[in-house]
């Protein structure tokens, strides 16, 4: 097991979630800072759509970023199955970060990085590698 890649893995998807965690954040105070015209108006719903956008794009992109700038490769496995999972916790506790203050849970959160770095500790290239050792041997 390779103990540098999961905290490497591990500091990645804190950033990449502290990223999109203050983005979700920022978005929505931004939001709901848009006046309605009119009382029946859905003001700040573009906003809030480009946020959730915006955070669901920026975690696959600081994952990959964060593992090759740390010179990790063979990070799909992470980033595959990690994006989902952040799209999932996002969606659950929106309305817990919606309000002025408003966290997901730190456990979640916590939960959230333990889950990245695992996944992000599987190296698709060194089974490959130990298993052509064993052959060899």
């Amino acid at each position: 097991m390779d103990y540098t890649r999961i905290l490497k893995a591990a500091v990645v998807t804190a950033v990449a979630t502290a990223a999109g965690h203050l983005t979700m954040s920022a978005g929505f105070a931004w939001a709901r800072g848009q006046e309605p015209d009119h009382p029946d108006d859905w003001s700040g719903l573009p906003e809030f759509g480009a946020t959730v956008l915006a955070t669901w794009i920026l975690m696959p992109l600081v994952l990959w970023t964060g593992m090759r700038a740390l010179g990790e490769r063979r990070t799909w496995f992470q980033i595959l199955l990690g994006t989902p999972l952040w799209i999932g916790v996002s969606s659950v506790y929106i309305d817990d970060v919606d309000r002025p203050g408003g966290l997901v849970p730190v456990p979640v959160l916590v939960l959230f990085v333990l889950a990245g770095a695992l996944l992000g500790a599987y190296d698709p290239g060194s089974v490959r590698n130990d298993e052509a050792e064993t052959e060899r041997a």
